[in-house]
């Protein structure tokens, strides 16, 4: 496991696309995630006014692409919420007062799957269902900023991923599937203003910020190990097969996992984009940038044109996008 905190400057045609869109709103309800300094009570806590600090927009879509015939790509979008229904008490809430938030924190995923016949649709399909499962079941709801909570919430998706690991396995082994199947993963679970992202295999997290945008995650390639290791440039990479040649995933025949995590500060206006490799493939990051410039538009709007450049530059691959707007 390996963690860093980037440094950035202040602050369908084939086949129709699926999608999900979402906005949330980060309201004064979250004193209770942090404790519940500054309410006295139940009712203190009723009857707050919503009072809107951030709102964020949120979208997630994927296409087949222009060659292949299947979708091997998953992606989700999911708002972290609780509620609390008062059903009786000697207290001053009435039997039917409910306590409500908005979103407590937001899950965004992609995951690339790979393996024929419809392994790698299984495989993504499995770990993205197992990282939902977790948040669902035992994501802290409150992330404060301090290291330590930042360091068990790591622990924690750590143990997550490596769950989905065996799960795939389990999967594959019970379906009689080739268990060299595997998918890459790229997570972002967002408690405002702070980003833990987790990254294994070579889809992409991007943060776009000030006009400037900033690749979060590295790619798990043979090609990029190369790099790294001084034996092949980086605008060789770019042009090799080996830069398709994964050597990180979640399944993929094997128990090692080495899961990169990172933890961002997030800023008003900054731009969250989740990827794979059948968008930056097809469409270079600055046109990339170019499309999340546009901030005029729906966030649904540019992620449907950047899937639109994706498939007009060729579409060789599935394509999939989640951007969130702050």
């Amino acid at each position: 496991m390996s963690e860093t905190k980037p440094e950035f400057p202040s602050a369908s045609d084939t086949l129709p696309a699926t999608s999900h869109s979402g906005r949330t709103r980060h309201s004064t309800l979250q004193l209770l995630a942090a404790g519940g300094r500054g309410l006295r009570s139940l009712a203190d806590a009723a009857a707050i006014a919503d009072n809107p600090a951030v709102v964020a927009d949120f979208f997630g879509a994927t296409h087949v692409g222009q060659v292949r015939k299947r979708n091997e790509d998953q992606f989700l979008v999911a708002a972290l919420e609780r509620s609390l229904l008062v059903e009786g008490s000697s207290l001053p809430a009435e039997a039917g007062t409910r306590l409500t938030d908005t979103p407590q924190g937001r899950l965004l995923i992609v995951a690339d799957g790979m393996g024929g016949h419809g392994g790698g649709e299984l495989a993504s399909a499995v770990t993205t269902d197992a990282m939902a499962l977790y948040a669902f079941a035992a994501m802290p709801w409150a992330v404060g900023r301090d290291d330590h909570d930042a360091e068990e919430l790591g622990r924690g998706l750590l143990e997550a991923v490596t769950k989905a690991q065996a799960r795939v396995r389990r999967v594959a082994q019970r379906k009689n599937v080739d268990e060299a199947l595997g998918t890459t993963l790229t997570l972002a679970y967002l408690t405002w203003p702070q980003l833990h992202l987790v990254h294994v295999g070579d889809s992409r997290a991007y943060l776009f910020r000030n006009g400037a945008l900033h690749r979060l995650t590295k790619d798990h390639t043979l090609a990029q190990r190369l790099v790294d290791g001084n034996a092949m440039t980086a605008e060789e990479a770019a042009h090799s097969p080996l830069t398709h040649v994964l050597v990180n995933a979640v399944g993929g025949g094997t128990d090692e996992l080495d899961v990169e995590l990172h933890r961002v500060a997030l800023a008003m206006e900054d731009q969250l984009m989740l990827c794979t490799d059948g968008l930056y493939d097809m469409v270079p990051d600055p046109t990339i940038a170019e499309h999340l410039a546009r901030t005029s538009e729906p966030v649904d709007r540019v992620v449907h044109s950047l899937i639109d450049a994706a498939n007009a530059a060729g579409g060789r691959d599935n394509v999939t996008v989640v951007l969130a707007r702050f």
